[in-house]
């Protein structure tokens, strides 16, 4: 995988719609991104995922738009990204087990909760009565999912 990215983890890497997919996760426990390739040839190579992104209905729209650091058989190619850390999204994933895997994680997760009650404060002063929407922590299944929903729509534009 030549991703453009140096993620914490590649939890999955798979070819869906002709394309390279990929999903990543950002730190222990935290948000995942999800990434498709596109070849040289595709009409969308080398634009910045502004240029595309009314083209696209992905979560949270279109975040990343790269050139790959290598060359594959077909060239350099363009991979697209999204990520799950909007609002509305949970950054870390609730389930307490993960903060026992090791201390770096639970020091992760003590300055993503400081983060949200610092956001929830500022948002409950500037509307009071605002209680904060329930997070969702989105699972692997479901960023691979939305990722492969991403290919078909970059695969329907090439054909």
């Amino acid at each position: 995988m030549c991703l453009p990215v140096k993620p914490f983890k590649v939890e999955r890497e798979w070819i869906h719609a002709g394309l390279k997919c990929a999903v990543t996760q950002n730190r222990e426990g935290a948000f995942r991104c999800a990434y498709v390739r596109v070849p040289p040839t595709h009409p969308f190579h080398g634009k910045d995922n502004d240029d595309i992104d009314a083209n696209i209905a992905v979560h949270g729209g279109l975040t990343f738009a790269k050139e790959e650091p290598c060359t594959e058989e077909d060239g350099k190619g363009w991979w697209f990204g999204f990520d799950f850390a909007h609002c509305g999204d949970a950054m870390h994933d609730p389930n307490p087990e993960w903060e026992k895997i090791s201390m770096e994680a639970a020091r992760q997760l003590r300055a993503y909760r400081r983060i949200h009650e610092d956001v929830l404060r500022d948002m409950q002063r500037t509307y009071p009565g605002y209680k904060g929407e329930p997070e969702h922590f989105w699972t692997q299944a479901e960023v691979e999912k939305e990722c492969e929903q991403l290919a078909e729509q970059l695969a329907a534009v090439h054909a």
